[in-house]
């Protein structure tokens, strides 16, 4: 069909592209046309089809649009059309289409550049549903996916696992390297936790150090569990951040739809007790999800709810064991050990409180408490009692509280409200304080030993206890571990690890402390191996500050 139109001067330079056609065969395509659909100026697009100048996605829209005028010619059609990626930097056309001059073959199109308008609406969407730092769905994108998937597995009979995973340690990087070493982190394991997932999966990141993961369609087979593997892998390879060779590693929860839950709601906690589960239990773990967490979890939440007010309402309590002189057999100290007293629990064991304490962030008050609590019954006893005038109190510091306490200078503004000296006080520390930042370490263990502050090691050849730990470390006294004294008189290995560990404690001119005595037999072997000090139930079970006076005092 020819067709002329006096305006075509005019029509050529107007900012919206122009297509007059015939269903969807152009007839006719002004300059900016020719140019918004990804062609040269100069090219003639009469007799071509429009449809094939546009995203597929988009086509039978269009095509719809054109097949509906011939019955609806006083209708105005508007529909918003993506381009072909030629087309750049144009992406996106509003095209509105009327009725040319009332013949119902002809229609006329306008072409309007909402490209930019699309970039804008496509940054709100990935700002509402992707995580800034890592790139990936956020919290809000992935239960969106999620329900999908448990709507689309109820239909088809499918399993879903979903999975928690938080990084271990990441609060230390962020403390000792940086909040920008941090953001390196997850940025980094976003990335290795991707490469463990097929495009189908969801990974993403809820906040913080946790992320999530849908595995939909899976099979009967042990795909979760191999996955949940590669990631722990992928996690445990070494990290370089800010020029330095990081180690992390990851704790994952998995649970199964319809197998642990049949809704939303509760297969994410389950996804996370099962989290919580591998942590509690070690770390670099994964663990499936079992009905008794559920129970597990239940009382967990009830001690963190209770624990977080148990100081305000002196719950919280020391009781004190005798340590002994074995050379005068006389009283020369104690150790100042933390109990729970529940209101209804009763005693809860500090091996179930404090790890609890160290995950609310409760650790550091709990601590500070025991401190300062024991350094003023010990001042108290030190002037009361003539006997006890040289007496020392020690106190067990977990290794991560230890170094906030010595760098933020709360020992000796403790040491100075309760009038303790500093050689009165023992610290004892384990050798797992060099794990996470030895130079650190060292530095917060010789300040305190400048301040006076004696330190001992604790728990001594229970880990990978070397001479050069007890070397390097600036500790004045090694406690040989409970688990060994007991058995050294009838047990030929347990007698080489205590005589092993006096040695090297003597060639380093260390203080030797001997634990868990029950015997008149055992106090007898320590001290013919030249061990100073003991403790243990031979000579007294740990009792409260009220009752302790009258059972080791000499009035």
């Amino acid at each position: 069909m020819d067709f002329s139109f006096d305006g075509q001067h005019l029509l050529h330079h107007l900012a919206d592209g122009i297509i007059i056609h015939e269903q969807d065969m152009i007839l006719y395509a002004n300059e900016i046309a020719r140019i918004m659909l990804g062609t040269e100026i100069h090219t003639d697009l009469t007799q071509s089809l429009f449809s094939l100048r546009i995203d597929p996605t988009c086509r039978e829209a269009w095509l719809h649009n054109g097949a509906n005028h011939s019955h609806e010619a006083d209708r105005v059609k508007l529909v918003d059309l993506k381009l072909l990626p030629e087309a750049k930097p144009f992406t996106h056309v509003e095209a509105l289409t009327i009725p040319f001059q009332g013949n119902e073959r002809l229609l006329v199109t306008t072409l309007r550049d909402i490209s930019e308008k699309k970039r804008q609406e496509e940054r709100i969407r990935h700002q509402a549903n992707y995580d800034a730092l890592t790139g990936l769905p956020n919290r809000g994108l992935f239960l969106d996916r999620l329900k999908l998937e448990l709507a689309r597995a109820k239909r088809t009979d499918v399993r879903v696992a979903v999975m928690f995973i938080d990084l271990d340690r990441f609060k230390w990087v962020n403390d000792t390297l940086g909040h920008a070493a941090g953001d390196d982190l997850l940025r980094e394991a976003s990335k290795r936790l991707l490469s463990c997932h097929r495009q189908s999966d969801t990974v993403a990141r809820m906040g913080g150090d946790e992320f999530t993961v849908i595995l939909p369609d899976m099979a009967r087979g042990p795909h979760a569990e191999r996955v949940a593997a590669q990631i722990l892998e992928q996690l445990a390879a070494p990290f370089t951040l800010e020029g330095q060779e990081v180690t992390i590693s990851g704790s994952v929860g998995v649970t199964i739809f319809p197998d642990d839950a049949d809704n939303l709601d509760d297969l994410l906690k389950n996804a996370d007790t099962a989290m919580y589960r591998a942590k509690s239990q070690g770390r670099n773990a994964y663990r499936f999800y079992t009905p008794d967490m559920h129970a597990e979890a239940m009382a967990r939440m009830a001690l963190e709810r209770e624990l977080s007010s148990a100081v305000e309402d002196q719950e919280l309590a020391l009781c004190y064991q005798p340590i002994v002189d074995l050379n005068t057999n006389r009283i020369a100290g104690a150790e100042a050990l933390l109990r729970w007293n529940h209101p209804t629990l009763g005693a809860v064991s500090p091996e179930v409180f404090i790890p609890i304490a160290e995950e609310m962030g409760l650790i550091a008050q709990i601590t500070e408490w025991a401190v300062r609590e024991a350094c003023t019954q010990a001042c108290q006893w030190r002037s009361q009692y003539g006997t006890a005038k040289d007496f020392f109190i020690s106190v067990n510091l977990t290794c991560t509280r230890c170094r906030e306490l010595s760098t933020d200078d709360k020992i000796p503004s403790i040491l100075a409200e309760t009038q303790l000296p500093p050689h009165a006080l023992v610290l004892e520390v384990t050798e797992t304080i060099l794990g996470e930042d030895p130079p650190k370490a060292m530095a917060m263990l010789n300040h305190l030993k400048q301040i006076g502050v004696r330190l001992w090691l604790d728990d001594f050849g229970t880990g990978s206890s070397s001479l050069s730990v007890l070397r390097n470390l600036p500790v004045c006294g090694v406690k040989i571990d409970r688990t060994f004294v007991p058995d050294a008189l009838n047990d030929k290995e347990a007698e080489v690890l205590v005589t092993t560990i006096i040695n090297m404690g003597r060639s380093l001119n260390r203080i030797l402390i001997g634990e868990g005595v029950e015997t008149e037999a055992q106090r007898l072997y320590l001290e013919g191996k030249g061990v100073q000090l003991a403790q243990g139930y031979f000579f007294g079970k740990p009792c409260s500050a009220a009752e302790f006076p009258d059972q080791f005092f000499d009035h």
